[in-house]
């Protein structure tokens, strides 16, 4: 028996068929995500998204001589974006990026008519205008003509389209500022201070549990049997952290892609004045019964990739520069030089959509790999912040962190990783952990339980700190990186109120 996993992320789709019984991935089809940029911010092409996913089903099935033999189907996605429908369930208006920023005139709407602290203490998560509440109030002002009739994270949506049933999933609905942490359930409170219709919103199922079979026309189109199960998985993040098998408050994993992030189970939110100060997220898990400290840094891949456009680089040539810095031992080496890589705004514990890029200590003999190192070194400092963030909030001391995601392709930057934040990083090299995620969810809701999802150690990679670089890091670090870094802040929030 087969299940396959969707992931729909920032950058790039993908579609994997695995093998139930031990979790082999037998088929990969991945594509571009489309997205269009307009005037007014970033859109996802929602109709081109939906007939790679629908090809790429097709694709993965036809590697097998038994796709009927294939039993579910379960979508992970980004956080936040996703698709307002009327009454017909066509879709209004465009399709917004998870990270844009248009609706800020919408998010200081919200906190005209709910402060902050308050949408904290409801939701968990600090008011932010990426969140899909502002999202929703940006497309009802916007196309009048037409009158919404549900919400749906992207997901979600994906999940709708394969089952003609709507249903919303606990770990992206704690990614949309219109839910009750504490009370597991739509906020009533939100939705009436915001004039939206709670209606707006599916009912709530735990990820993986099935909400219906693919439908007949599309059981035609991809050779997948009518009764394959199909389900949302979640957030892709947290999502990721089941194929790696993060379970409990003792682990912490670095997830990587277009952005990173932090990510800790608990057995139960923290909502605390500290935890608002701070700006970290709660959510709910995937897991049932459990909770996500969960925290984001928006420009991680994105960075590199800014990096290589910057330079007009292809792969090839990105991945022989790395290879140079690594052979070169770079990743061993400090220097006075990095990039603050806001160039998406800022994550936690100073997050905000003003934050700019800065980079720091360029000379007229810089050149393109000392700019590279930069960028990477950059990086790193910004997850040691938060990562001491989540340290004194807490009250841990991880002395090992788990690194699932692009990154664990990159050794110098895991590398870099390891020496910077001086500690052991653990790189799960196991191809698409998101997908095989949401396959194990997706499987389990099923009624199928593979044999072992625990992380073979020939997947398990670790990187040990160089004792006397990282405390010539934690140097520049202390002393340059976070004086610059809290100046910076403090300029940028001034000017915003100017």
């Amino acid at each position: 028996m087969y299940a396959i996993g969707i992931d729909v992320g920032t950058t790039n789709c993908k579609v994997c068929l695995y093998r139930i019984a031990d979790l082999e991935l037998i088929k990969k089809h991945s594509f571009v995500t489309p997205k269009t940029i307009t005037e007014h911010g970033s859109d996802f092409e929602i109709n081109a998204l939906w007939e790679g996913i629908i090809d790429g089903l097709a694709n993965v099935a036809a590697t097998v001589k038994d796709p009927q033999n294939i039993v579910s189907i379960s979508v992970a996605s980004v956080g936040e974006a996703g698709i307002l429908l009327d009454a017909e369930d066509k879709v209004i208006g465009p399709v917004m990026t998870w990270y844009d920023t248009r609706t800020q005139p919408q998010l200081e709407r919200v906190v005209s008519r709910i402060s902050e602290s308050r949408l904290y203490e409801i939701t968990g998560i600090p008011a932010h205008s990426n969140y899909s509440l502002n999202k929703i109030l940006w497309l009802m002002e916007h196309t009048e003509n037409q009158k919404p009739a549900s919400w749906l994270c992207m997901a979600e949506y994906i999940a709708f389209r394969l089952s003609g049933v709507k249903r919303a999933e606990y770990s992206l609905a704690s990614r949309t500022l219109a839910f009750d942490i504490t009370k597991n359930t739509w906020s009533e409170e939100i939705c009436s201070a915001m004039d939206i219709p709670l209606s707006l919103f599916s009912p709530l199922v735990t990820a993986g549990e099935p909400t219906g079979n693919l439908l007949m026309q599309l059981s035609e189109v991809t050779a997948i049997s009518a009764q394959a199960k199909i389900s949302i998985s979640g957030h892709d993040h947290m999502v990721g952290s089941v194929a790696v098998g993060l379970t409990g408050e003792g682990q912490i994993l670095n997830s990587t892609g277009t952005t990173e992030g932090l990510l800790v189970v608990l057995n139960k939110p923290s909502a605390t004045e500290q935890y608002y100060q701070s700006r970290v997220s709660n959510g709910h898990h995937v897991l049932r019964d459990a909770y996500t400290l969960y925290a984001s840094l928006p420009s991680a891949g994105y960075a590199i990739e800014w990096f290589t456009n910057l330079f007009n680089l292809k792969p090839a040539d990105f991945n022989c520069m790395t290879i140079w810095l690594m052979n070169k031992g770079a990743a061993e080496k400090p220097t006075d030089s990095f990039l603050i890589p806001h160039l998406r705004g800022s994550g936690p514990p100073r997050r905000t959509i003003h934050a700019k890029g800065l980079v720091y200590g360029v000379e007229d003999q810089t050149d393109p790999e000392e700019f590279l190192k930069a960028v990477f070194h950059g990086l790193c400092y910004e997850l040691r912040h938060l990562l001491e963030t989540y340290e004194t909030l807490t009250g841990n001391h991880w002395e090992s962190v788990m690194v699932i995601g692009a990154a664990c392709q990159n050794p110098y930057w895991l590398q870099l990783k390891a020496t910077i934040l001086n500690r052991e990083i653990v790189a799960c090299k196991l191809p698409e952990a998101v997908s095989r995620g949401a396959a194990i969810l997706g499987a389990r809701g099923a009624g199928v339980e593979p044999r072992d999802v625990t992380m073979p150690e020939d997947a398990l990679v670790r990187y040990q700190p160089d004792a006397k670089s990282a405390e010539s890091f934690a140097t520049v670090y202390q002393q340059i990186y976070k004086h610059l870094y809290e100046t910076k802040i403090q300029i940028e929030n001034q000017m915003s109120r100017m």
